[in-house]
């Protein structure tokens, strides 16, 4: 499924919201600072024109929606609504939810080393190992 970027909320008013970054609403590419990661020199650009960011470092490359996912916890459709909500736009196109189908959580059997079983998105900090 293609997404519209256009109701997408703006990827500057998000990472504003989020980090604190402050994005020129120009054209092109603006390079910044990763809030992600210690950061003395810019590693992560942010395209207002394509309404994306990415990390070199990190390897990290996220759209509005992405980001609020990460940061809230949340499943896409939720993502919408709190943009939304937050931001003015973005779920105009999200349906109800439907009793018994499911949610759009990804679930993975519980097996070993594996916990609950619940994927959660999220950004590995430098030195952390995966175990």
């Amino acid at each position: 499924m293609v997404s519209d970027s256009s109701s997408k909320p703006p990827i500057s008013r998000v990472l504003a919201h989020y980090y604190g970054l402050n994005i020129a609403a120009s054209r092109g590419r603006q390079k910044v600072c990763c809030p992600l990661h210690a950061d003395e020199n810019p590693s992560a650009s942010v395209s207002v024109d394509t309404n994306r960011w990415n990390c070199f470092v990190c390897s990290i490359s996220e759209d509005s929606f992405d980001v609020i996912m990460r940061e809230e916890g949340c499943s896409f459709a939720e993502a919408k609504e709190r943009a939304h909500r937050e931001f003015g736009g973005g779920s105009s196109d999200v349906p109800p939810d439907v009793p018994g189908e499911p949610s759009g959580r990804v679930h993975q059997r519980p097996g070993p080393g594996r916990g609950s079983g619940s994927i959660r998105a999220g950004v590995r900090r430098f030195g952390a190992t995966w175990s």
